[in-house]
């Protein structure tokens, strides 16, 4: 399904990691809705730290990297264009999207430490011919 162009829309293709996660208002309803105590002050925390050791570790490179807070992602794969709509993924609010011209994107949810989002780059590069 194609979504409403006049949507907040970023064009994944042009990137090799995305992390994605809530703008500060998404963020603030979410703690409505979960409540103080539900961790998501710890999840926000630690995505921030991990993603960001990862950002100024590939800044140095020819990697292309951005944090994501655009709703709609759209992303290139062999079968045509689609779309990720942020908002409709109701169980993880945060993640990172591996991607390569060369093959589908790799989307992983949740919260991973610097360690394992290298090693999953690595692997998804590898394997990406």
């Amino acid at each position: 399904m194609k979504p409403d162009s006049n949507l907040d829309t970023l064009n994944a293709d042009n990137y090799n990691l995305l992390f994605f996660h809530p703008t500060e208002a998404e963020f603030n309803e979410l703690l409505k809705e979960l409540g103080e105590d539900s961790g998501l002050y710890e999840v926000d925390s630690d995505f921030g730290f991990y993603s960001n050791k990862v950002f100024d570790s590939l800044s140095t490179t020819d990697l292309k990297v951005k944090f994501v807070t655009e709703r709609i992602i759209k992303y290139t794969t062999k079968e045509g264009i689609k779309y990720f709509d942020r908002l409709l993924n109701n169980d993880q609010h945060y993640g990172v999207i591996f991607n390569n011209p060369k093959c589908d994107p790799r989307f992983e949810f949740g919260v991973m430490v610097d360690v394992g989002i290298f090693q999953e780059l690595n692997e998804f590069n590898k394997n990406c011919k």
